[in-house]
């Protein structure tokens, strides 16, 4: 058989039909499907939805971020969660002018894939001629008419969708990414289903011969890929360890290459038809190579210009300009955003970083704090609402140009779930007890501190005196909260100052805690090339993160140390980062990365939980003695959990406030207070005044207006401690039960079987879905909120008698509405569930408003 024919038998980028003499697959009508990780069994989702096409374009390239990522424009730099980086970069688009690549050599182009001899190029489906080989008979013809003019045999007797254009993912050969891989009888791609068809495929030696063609094309394009993705990644790397207007150009410059080069690997990549390929690991590859995300969206050029007057039509018709517009125009606002000093009107220069965080973690003056709160998200978030309600149509665009019913379900899609929002809730509601009890032990603290009359014992909490803008972290006010205020907490950073600890140390300690337990070491190379101290010539991005070089051998980290004892479990983070990319580097391009977006920060943070333990500090001999004192464990694991745990609720409503607007649950015009409900459904958290539809509070917070995604670090957040669980246990450092071992004093140093446990894991990649890794490795597919329970079991039992000895009303009573669409009811304060004037002025106005507008009716009627 000539190679075109072949080609045309296997129908590398087109479409197969079997025809009326020899039908080539006999498949069921697909039924509905039982996904895995939701609680909603035998309920399929729609077609388009079952497609999957998530946006992986976050997952080309590092860098992953640590403390702070983001730069000076971050709208908080407490910790890893909040900052862009480089693969969030990624995932937006980059709106560069772009000149296109010569890709004609590609395997996936269009002169190499597509045009073997198969008749004239055509644009409809309903008249390719593909130049089958006479012999064959029409046995392997491939359009909707057949030779004889007559239609194609279809062994159900249904219409073919696989020729209709207009038809997404309804055909029987089709196969669902969201199956439960771990259901008896079920095959993850439907692979068991027509078994003696696909048998005779496999076992035809024209078959092998093209899927081995298809699989040299595969490998060509990785290597493509992965020098594209090294060269965009050193200039990235450039710009950062030395900031100048060369070298942000040149980052630039090799973004827009990149992201050119992504697209139009994806472009060609959809073209193939996989219904012949029966390799799960082959077919995965092909899937997420032709993944883009907002990139996808129609236009040729990208552009960073911001739509004025004149170009506002050209906007409209290209809906990628109009989503690089909107983003640039909210950063802006975001950017700019500046308050007038509280009680000093000529002081108006007063911005997020460092001002405002700084007040908002360190005063305790009510009054200032109010007005800080309330300035910031007028000056931040109100001027944007018309940008992000146009933006959440341009985001129904992203979703159809990805083959997703709407946004909503677009924003959730690399998690790989049908019922991804549900299973998140199951999971917060595994939590919830925790979070409840953590509640009102601050909420009492805080009413002992402002008074009742401000605070009620059983209403939320307002936002603006927890220690953060957005009440997400309380850690700034632990001086109010701490439960033993005469015992203090580990500080192990005068130890390191006496001993002489530098950054290079700091780094080698790392290394060999990854080393002792049976994990690799970096190399000579990762320690000459990375940056541990901020360089005295030059400028230089210090926000820590971990940088993958895409070529298997260079890997590096940048970060500006400071000896202390949080940098000391940043470092340890970050080589955790380097540890991932050790493990996976065998994998193919785009396999190298964590098996869905919060992998990667999970790992680093369940290293971070034994590094930070007394036990590790006291084996570093930066303790000199063993704390044995519940008053000290109670301290300890308080502190973790007014970050970790009072965190996970704000991450859950703000992700599930987009998916909602952008899936269109909720309205635009009610958005504003949409999200006020979810902060006080799953937070217990109220705004300090009430709110208006003409607010947009969200705004300010940075993730909104970047629209980069949240609930990764939801997630991340909790799979920390089930991969910590995990390690512990087969290390035979955690036994539930046994108060002598419990699993907040875990340390898996010196412990190859934890290690062993994280390199399986790491190892992966993300070659299987998520769920898959997490059964393999920790026998457990799913997300499971139970370990960050006994974790913090000791406490929670504290909280519970702490809360019984004083009485404490457990959760929280919804007080009255926090915001309103009528501006007229916005501005009042909120005092204890009252809605109160400032100085009584708002009541007794209203009363007088009220008063002559009767005054006015009656005098209507004696006239």
């Amino acid at each position: 058989m000539p190679s075109a024919s072949v080609l045309a038998w296997l129908c590398l980028g087109l479409s197969l039909t079997p025809s009326r003499a020899d039908p080539q697959l006999n498949l069921p009508t697909p039924q509905p499907e039982v996904f895995y990780n939701g609680y909603t069994p035998n309920v399929a989702t729609t077609p388009a939805q079952l497609r999957a096409d998530r946006d992986r374009d976050q997952r080309y390239g590092p860098p992953y971020a640590d403390a702070g990522g983001g730069g000076s424009t971050n709208d908080a730099l407490d910790d890893f969660r909040y900052g862009q980086t480089s693969e969030d970069r990624m995932r937006l688009g980059y709106s560069y002018p772009s000149p296109r690549v010569n890709f004609t050599d590609s395997p996936f182009s269009e002169d190499r894939f597509s045009n073997h001899n198969y008749g004239p190029s055509v644009s409809s489906s309903t008249d390719r001629n593909y130049g089958i080989d006479p012999g064959l008979n029409g046995r392997y013809s491939d359009g909707p008419i057949s030779t004889q003019g007559e239609r194609n045999y279809n062994p159900n007797d249904q219409y073919n969708y696989n020729n209709n254009p207009n038809v997404e993912f309804l055909g029987i050969n089709n196969r669902n990414r969201f199956e439960n891989p771990f259901l008896s009888n079920q095959d993850r791609f439907n692979l068991n289903q027509g078994y003696l068809e696909r048998q005779r495929y496999q076992q035809d030696r024209r078959y092998q011969q093209e899927l081995e063609k298809l699989r040299n094309l595969l490998v060509e394009t990785d290597q493509k890929g992965s020098l594209e993705c090294t060269a965009n990644v050193a200039a990235q790397w450039n710009f950062e360890t030395n900031v100048n207007d060369f070298t942000q150009t040149e980052a630039l410059n090799a973004q827009q290459r990149y992201v050119e080069f992504q697209r139009i690997t994806a472009e060609q990549s959809k073209r193939i038809n996989k219904d012949l390929i029966f390799d799960r690991r082959l077919y995965r590859q092909l899937m997420l190579q032709s993944e883009v995300g907002p990139n996808a969206l129609p236009l040729d050029v990208l552009d960073r210009v911001r739509c004025f007057v004149p170009c506002k039509m050209k906007c409209l018709k290209y809906p990628l300009l109009q989503y690089n517009r909107l983003l640039n125009e909210m950063l802006f606002l975001y950017n700019s955003a500046g308050i007038c000093a509280y009680q000093q009107p000529f002081q108006c220069d007063l911005h997020y970083i460092p001002h405002l965080k700084d007040i908002m973690a360190k005063s305790r003056d009510w009054d200032e704090l109010q007005h800080t709160w309330v300035e910031y998200h007028r000056k931040a978030g109100r001027g944007m609402r018309d940008s992000y309600e146009q933006l959440i149509d341009v985001m129904q665009d992203v979703a159809s140009v990805n083959n997703v019913t709407n946004g909503g379900e677009y924003w959730y899609l690399a998690y790989e779930s049908g019922n991804f929002r549900q299973d998140m809730d199951i999971v917060w509601e595994q939590i919830r007890p925790l979070y409840e009890s953590l509640h009102s032990y601050v909420r009492r603290k805080l009413r002992d501190y402002y008074g009742p009359d401000r605070i009620n014992r059983i209403a939320p909490i307002p936002s603006h005196i927890l220690g953060n803008m957005y009440g997400q972290s309380w850690s700034n006010v632990l001086d109010i909260l701490i439960p033993y205020p005469g015992r203090k907490l580990i500080d192990v950073t005068p130890r390191m100052v006496e001993q002489g600890y530098t950054p290079l140390l700091m780094f080698q300690l790392a290394e060999e805690f990854f080393t002792s337990i049976n994990m690799s070491a970096v190399g000579p190379e990762f320690y000459r090339s990375s940056i541990f101290e901020q360089p005295l010539d030059r400028r230089v991005l210090c926000e820590p993160s971990a940088w993958d070089f895409c070529n298997r051998h260079d890997f590096r980290v940048k970060i500006c140390t400071d000896i202390n004892q949080r940098s000391l479990i940043s470092v340890h983070h970050e080589m955790a980062h380097i540890q991932y990319f050790l493990q996976y580097r065998h994998l193919p391009k785009i396999f190298r990365n964590g098996a869905n977006p919060a992998f990667h920060q999970a790992v680093g943070d369940a290293i971070g939980l034994s590094v930070s333990t007394p036990k590790h500090l006291q084996t570093l001999g930066l303790l000199q003695r063993s704390l044995d004192e519940s008053s000290y464990d109670i301290n300890y694991l308080f502190t973790m959990a007014i970050d970790k745990v009072a965190f996970l609720p704000f991450a859950l409503s703000l992700d599930n406030w987009r998916y909602d607007v952008f899936s269109g649950n909720a309205n635009k015009r009610t958005m504003n207070c949409h999200y006020w409900n979810l902060r006080e459904k799953y937070s217990g958290i109220k705004p300090p005044v009430l709110r208006s539809e003409k607010d947009f509070d969200l705004g300010a917070k940075y993730h909104i207006p970047a629209n980069i995604p949240y609930i990764k670090y939801f997630f991340s957040t909790v799979l920390q401690f089930q991969i910590y669980r995990a390690m512990c246990r087969e290390a035979g450092q955690y036994i539930p039960g046994d108060p002598r071992k419990p699993l907040h004093q875990c340390d898996i140093y010196r412990q190859p079987a934890a290690g062993n446990i994280l390199k399986k894991l790491m190892a992966k990649g993300a070659s299987q879905p998520w769920q898959e890794v997490l059964q393999e490795t920790l026998q457990d597919g799913r997300l499971d909120g139970s370990a960050l329970r006994e974790y913090f079991a000791p406490l929670e039992e504290w909280l519970r008698l702490e809360n019984l000895r004083t009485n404490e009303y457990v959760g929280w009573n919804y007080d009255g509405d926090y915001c309103k669409r009528s501006i007229e009811t916005a501005g009042l304060q909120i005092f204890g569930g009252y809605y109160n004037g400032g100085k009584r002025q708002g009541a007794s106005s209203s009363i007088v408003i009220l008063f002559f507008w009767i005054c006015s009716y009656f005098g209507m009627l004696f006239i």
